[in-house]
């Protein structure tokens, strides 16, 4: 599954932060629904990559949650 792999998240994570960039740029922060949806992806992704790390150093698996 490639939500289970952290590459996916650091992926998802580097295009919220383009299109932060890209929003600063064309002044497009400035739309509510814009903005917000750059902070979910934003927030989302870095929750996944740092729940990840953190519990595969305490030997805990993150993504049980997510097999079938």
């Amino acid at each position: 599954m490639i939500i289970t792999n952290p590459l996916f998240w650091f992926a998802v994570l580097g295009m919220g932060v383009v299109m932060l960039f890209v929003g600063k740029k064309m002044d497009l922060l400035n739309n509510t629904a814009y903005a917000a949806v750059v902070s979910v992806v934003i927030v989302v992704a870095y929750f996944h990559i740092v729940d990840h790390y953190m519990m595969d150093m305490q030997g805990l698996d993150y993504w049980y949650l997510f097999r079938n």
